[in-house]
């Protein structure tokens, strides 16, 4: 092999790698492991592979299905090394690229091979890179509007459990157009015949078309997540309207009942009755409106919800203190949060009420610690504990806790960390979650 037609082979490459990095790269622009530079460099690593391995096929024809599934590991591997994101998110979009390259790749070989002599003659000449470019050209809008769409979906939280199985869509068109294709001695064969052609078409359209209703159904779910925490950021700003205004008739009726309240301490001090006074003080303080602080964050849902459960704390006697910075640039969902802290807060809360004893708190402290948001609550308790193996025992009836089984869940969802610990009549529940996309969140 000369080394003008190894150029040839080195420009073909090119225009065959440049759009489908593209494709791979377009939906995870956001979850680079690296640098530009350094994204760069491990691109130009692929493709100096796969020039070696497809100068390789041109020298040696019968190990051109062995270095199919070599280009298959190597772009995966590109994937994994330079991406940072779920290994079956990587494989859905991959996969997907693979049944349109696949589909050009036979387009091509049937018009270089079977319709143009000058092609078939010099193949990967200057002449065939232009061709396989402008097929290229045609096709690519479609698929490239479809990977733009796929960018909004991968990165929504929502989705992830979702990933898990649908990879195995493109995977099945994926297995049956390269069984297809070495079952009938390889493309080149394959693509000689103008039904297999056809039915190459048609086989594309449909896994186009199968992507075009899975991306459909992911964005309905999204807006569906998108409604339900607009309806959690109103319900909260709806309770903290409530506590508000709940606060403010407490304060106007305690200004009301003031003169009468001053007229019995002044009759208990002229009758030099200290015993009714204190007694009465008791019971006038215990009827004073709560002073818990109305703002402990900016974000008006957890806000609301620690303003609900410190006011349920006053009102049973349990002492309660919060710390909290919530950033602003949160990227999991108000809704998610919620149900977190709700739950994080309700059982804390249930604990205290059952307690007998008087050493009754609860802490709370929400943190922004080096990429993380760290969120932890001490709390009091009875010290009795039931578990069933990992799962904790409700103790209203008995049962699996609901509250510590959505817990989990929000948590897993995010890619984090939730821990348990309980001694000394404490218990400690604190949950470490991603703030960045690139910690691993999706």
């Amino acid at each position: 092999m000369n080394r003008l037609h190894i150029l040839d082979i080195c420009v073909y490459e090119l225009v065959d790698i440049i759009p489908n990095l593209i494709l791979a790269l377009l939906p995870f622009k956001a979850f680079f492991r690296f640098s530009k530079k350094k994204l760069i460099l491990c691109i130009a690593i692929l493709y100096i592979l796969l020039t070696l391995s497809r100068i390789l096929a041109v020298n040696y024809p019968p190990v051109a299905a062995t270095l199919t599934v070599l280009w298959i590991i190597l772009y995966l591997g590109f994937y994994i090394i330079t991406i940072k994101s779920q290994i079956s998110k990587l494989l859905f979009v991959l996969l997907n690229i693979l049944n349109y390259t696949s589909f050009i790749v036979i387009i091509f070989s049937h018009f270089a091979h079977y319709r143009f002599s000058s092609i078939a003659n010099h193949p990967y000449s200057l002449t065939s890179s232009a061709t396989l470019a402008f097929m290229y050209m045609i096709s690519y809008p479609v698929i490239y509007k479809m990977m733009q769409k796929m960018q909004i979906l991968i990165t929504f939280p929502e989705n992830n459990r979702y990933w898990k199985f649908l990879w195995m869509i493109p995977a099945t068109f994926c297995l049956s157009y390269y069984y297809n294709l070495y079952a009938n001695g390889g493309i080149i064969l394959f693509s000689a015949n103008i039904n297999n052609v056809l039915f190459a078409i048609f086989f594309n359209f449909g896994a186009l078309f199968t992507t075009y209703l899975i991306l459909n159904f992911l964005q309905k779910i999204n807006a569906n997540s998108e409604l339900k925490a607009e309806n959690y950021q109103l319900s909260m700003q709806f309770l903290q309207y409530e506590n508000l205004k709940e606060r403010i008739e407490d304060a106007r009726r305690a200004k009301h009942d003031l003169r009468q309240n001053l007229a019995v301490i002044q009759s208990f001090v002229q009758n030099n009755d200290q015993t009714g006074l204190l007694k009465y003080l008791n019971n006038y303080m215990d009827a004073v409106p709560t002073d818990t602080p109305l703002l402990y964050c900016e974000n008006a849902a957890i806000n609301a919800l620690i303003v609900y459960y410190a006011d349920l704390a006053q009102k049973h006697k349990i002492p309660f203190e919060a710390h909290i910075y919530y950033p602003s640039d949160i990227i999991f969902s108000d809704a998610d949060a919620v149900v977190l802290l709700g739950n994080l807060l309700e059982n804390a809360v249930e604990a205290c009420i059952h307690q007998m004893t008087e050493m009754k708190f609860i802490c709370l402290h929400i943190q922004k610690l080096q990429g993380m948001l760290i969120i932890t609550l001490d709390n009091s308790y009875s010290g009795c504990i039931h578990k069933e193996g990992e799962e904790f025992i409700s103790s209203k009836n008995g049962q699996k806790g609901i509250g510590t089984t959505s817990i989990k869940k929000i948590v897993s969802k995010y890619n984090g960390i939730l821990k348990f610990d309980y001694e000394n009549n404490q218990f400690h529940a604190s949950v470490m979650l991603h703030l960045s996309p690139k910690g691993g969140l999706l």
